[in-house]
């Protein structure tokens, strides 16, 4: 620090103002420049000769010694004066190190776990640098890029990061269609080695992202003002609407150039693949379903492969081989440009029970992995009992009612019964299996599978058979569905006795009076066109494509509705399929739900709030679509039936299939042994993935919803996605409660999967940068530009008169003199 620290301290200044190992200067702040030096220096001495002259002329009675003495003080003390009034300080140099940013830039794009060889020698010897493997051994075993990525990490004990450190600040990005900025943490040092280089913790690259952004991604690493390079690991297949050349051109006016390592093979490698396989969780036995299948291909000159379906019977235990049956065989044609192929396959399972399915490709030559011509684990498809007693109840023999009887007595899979309640007496009703009376016992009534209730007379019922009604959605899991209308709609639901059977809908009310008052003030004389709730469109009731988009428009071409019953709001926990198109119909900014799905207990309710379904008939051929839906909708809410655990409850997600990605949001609605509404706060469940480890989710309980819960999972890995919910069941056995739901990869990111070379060089290039080959790590290190600047800036002038010991000095000095001259009586 400072040279005479002891002196400075004696004076009283505290050297801790200046910082350690600065570069200390003294100096007088008022000290006079050029000429005006020699006049303080003369004008110092005359006042120290007068002082002198004074004390020899003025008392020359004193001893000697005396009025040298008195002249020493006085001198002294004019002199510290001098040196107050020149104001002495000390300063210093401020030392700063200013550290620009260098960012790495990873591709966390799911092309990233893409697997290479590396047949080029100057490739192999780069790769195997990085891996620690021989040249020859690189040759002949794939290796994914993002493992590549990772192993830079450990590569020459971190020195590719390392030597990016030493240059600036490192920064890290994870990008895919989205920007992740990765936090760093440096390594704890070594205590038996204090003496050794602190580390940074890279942590693992995940590639799981479901489409690439480079240029957004750079774009956000310029963000950092003091950037002095930009270090991008990549394949290269930007796939986003962002330009890269935009990106470049702003790197090159910021002046930080863009260093591009590719990842990789140029060459399309030549492979087929099946990279998804799906069809519903839950199908019924004897009716047709579809298997759809992705097959991918690149590499592959024009032809023509097999592709097959095949049930699967697993062996009693991993010892024992399945048993694989060809369902079906179609042959595919190949086009010479690759890409995605769509294939379907329909079969008509005849056994219920849970089965099996697998689509495999029959192998091409010099293909570099077979091991993907069929998935990693087969399809599971829960095959249900196909058969269902309905009970038809109607006020009136109006036109739906008609219509639905003509349907469901031509069906072979639908015991139906029907209740006509204007029927005159003594007449028989309708129905295969024709009944003499309302059931109102639960024998009787717990025989039905599903209830289906058009505009129902409330003169024929009673607070006693609601009641009925309410055990069979909610304990005994059967299906309701219930469509009001203009004749008994507003009657029913506000008769005194019936009030409780609003709580089996999933809808909400309101003043029903009012809306009734303000509903026989409209008028009905024009068709409104469903307002179909795109994001519902995959639900069973609604499906009729299995292409989501062919689906809506199918739906968008249906004849539209005149009357609708004013119900205000779903309830929580219930999904509105259709709602009503009309704006000026909205309440509270909602608009008039039409169709909509829910849970009573451990059964399934719809709330139908318009008549009209029998003009469906018209379009499509048979009235394939009127039919369509309302066998559709007879079994889902047949459903809760027959999945197994169905009395304690059911694991939902919004849809069958997602991409990778995507956040599923799953429901479970569970109830204790009692079959009252599970009470805990959260329920665990085990989430399972083909070649992933089980993990275990947590459900949450929605506030104000009993035995709803709810929990959100972020789709990461492709295939079949099996979640199942254990539940204490009878006699200390555990009941499993499941659903199942597909993950596919991202089309943008599966179409192109080579190393995109040739924009990676102009866009390093035209920066400023330059592009790499794995083999050129070096050159890269030595090419990232170091930026580091050491920068001083003087400090303020720090005084080291204004302390209390200088005072205290300058006040002894005239205090000895003055008592000086008072003992040897010069005053």
């Amino acid at each position: 620090m400072l040279a005479n620290t002891s002196i400075l301290r004696l004076l009283g200044f505290d050297a801790e103002r200046v910082p350690d190992d600065a570069d200390v200067s003294f100096q007088f702040t008022y000290l006079p420049e050029s000429w005006g030096v020699f006049v303080l220096i003369g004008v110092a001495g005359i006042l120290l000769y007068l002082a002198y002259k004074l004390y020899q002329r003025d008392h020359a009675d004193a001893p000697g010694w005396v009025r040298l003495s008195l002249a020493g003080l006085r001198g002294l003390t004019l002199l510290l004066l001098l040196a107050i009034l020149l104001g002495p300080a000390v300063s210093y140099n401020k030392i700063r190190t200013i550290r620009p940013v260098v960012t790495v830039l990873r591709d966390a794009s799911e092309s990233m776990n893409e697997t290479d060889t590396y047949d080029d020698a100057k490739a192999a010897v780069g790769v195997s640098k990085i891996t620690g493997q021989g040249a020859e051994t690189v040759k002949q075993t794939p290796i994914a890029r993002v493992d590549l990525i990772n192993k830079l990490t450990t590569w020459e004990e971190g020195r590719f990061y390392s030597e990016i450190e030493k240059r600036g600040r490192l920064r890290l990005l994870d990008f895919a269609d989205r920007i992740q900025e990765v936090p760093t943490v440096a390594e704890e040092a070594d205590p038996e080695n204090p003496e050794a280089e602190e580390k940074t913790v890279i942590p693992e690259l995940k590639a799981t992202g479901p489409g690439t952004d480079l240029a957004r991604a750079l774009t956000t690493s310029l963000t950092e003002r003091l950037t002095s390079g930009v270090v991008i690991l990549t394949d290269g297949q930007h796939n986003a609407q962002s330009s890269l050349a935009e990106a470049a051109d702003q790197a090159k006016e910021r002046q930080v150039p863009l260093f591009v390592v590719g990842l990789g093979d140029t060459d399309k490698p030549t492979n087929l693949q099946v990279a998804e396989i799906y069809a519903d969780p839950q199908v019924w036995k004897n009716d047709p379903f579809e298997i759809q299948a992705t097959l991918r291909s690149q590499g592959l000159e024009a032809t023509t492969v097999e592709v097959s379906l095949l049930d699967v019977t697993p062996g009693e235990d991993e010892s024992v081989p399945a048993e694989e049956k060809v369902l079906d065989t179609q042959e595919v044609t190949i086009d010479e440009d690759g890409g995605q192929l769509r294939l379907t396959f329909t079969h008509k399972p005849e056994v219920e029970g849970l089965r099996s399915y697998t689509v495999r490709a029959t192998p091409v030559e010099n293909e570099v992995n077979a091991k993907d011509n069929q998935p990693s684990a087969p399809l599971r498809v829960k095959v249900l009992d196909d058969h269902a007693r309905l009970l038809l109840i109607s006020g009136g023999p109006n036109w739906e009612y008609r219509a639905l009887t003509r349907l469901f007595i031509r069906e072979d899979n639908v015991d139906l019964s029907c209740w006509l309640q204007s029927l005159d007496n003594g007449r028989q009703q309708q129905g295969n299996t024709p009944i003499p009376q309302l059931p109102i016992t639960k024998d009787k009534l717990f025989e039905f599978d599903v209830i289906v209730m058009i505009d129902p007379d409330p003169r024929e019922f009673s607070s006693a058979w609601v009641d009925l009604l309410k055990s069979f959605v909610g304990e005994h899991a059967g299906g309701l569905l219930y469509m009001p209308g203009p004749v008994f709609g507003g009657p029913f639901l506000t008769n005194p006795g019936l009030e409780s059977f609003s709580e089996l809908l999933p809808v909400t009310l309101g003043d029903i009076g009012s809306l009734e008052v303000s509903s026989l003030l409209s008028t009905f004389n024009r068709p409104w066109p469903l307002g179909i709730v795109t994001a519902n469109v995959d639900q069973p009731i609604m499906r009729f494509y299995s292409d989501t988009q062919e689906t809506l428009d199918r739906w968008k071409l249906l004849p539209g509705i005149f009357w609708s019953f004013p119900a205000a709001s779903p309830k929580p926990a219930a999904r509105v399929l259709i709602e009503h198109s009309d704006p000026g119909l909205r309440n509270n900014d909602i608009a008039r739900p039409l169709l909509v799905t829910g849970n009573y207990g451990s059964g399934r309710t719809t709330f139908l709030g318009f008549d009209g379904t029998w003009r469906w008939r018209t379009p499509g051929l048979d009235a394939e679509f009127f039919k369509r839906f309302w066998v559709q909708t007879t079994r889902y809410l047949m459903e809760g039936r027959t999945l197994a655990g169905k009395r304690r409850g059911v694991v939902e997600t919004s849809r069958f299939r997602y991409e990778v990605g995507d956040r599923v949001r799953v429901a479970a609605r569970l109830r204790q042994p009692n079959y009252e509404p599970l009470e805990e706060d959260t329920v665990t469940a085990t989430l399972e993935v083909p070649g992933q480890e089980p993990e275990e989710i947590t459900f949450t309980l929605v506030p104000n919803s009993p035995g709803l819960y709810e929990s959100t999972i972020t789709a990461a890995n492709q295939g079949l996605h099996h979640i199942t919910v254990s539940l204490p069941g009878e006699g200390g056995e555990e009941l499993e409660i499941d659903t199942n739901f597909s993950v596919v990869l991202p089309i943008r990111e599966t179409q192109a999967t080579w190393l995109n070379k040739a924009p990676l060089i102009e866009l390093a290039s035209s920066s400023g940068g330059q592009y790499f080959e794995l083999d050129q790590l070096d050159n890269l290190l030595e090419a990232i530009p170091n930026r580091i600047r050491r920068l001083e800036t003087p400090s303020s002038p720090i005084p080291i008169w204004d302390t209390m010991r200088v005072f205290l000095l300058l006040a002894f000095l005239l205090g000895l003199e003055w008592a000086m001259r008072k003992r040897f009586k010069m005053l």
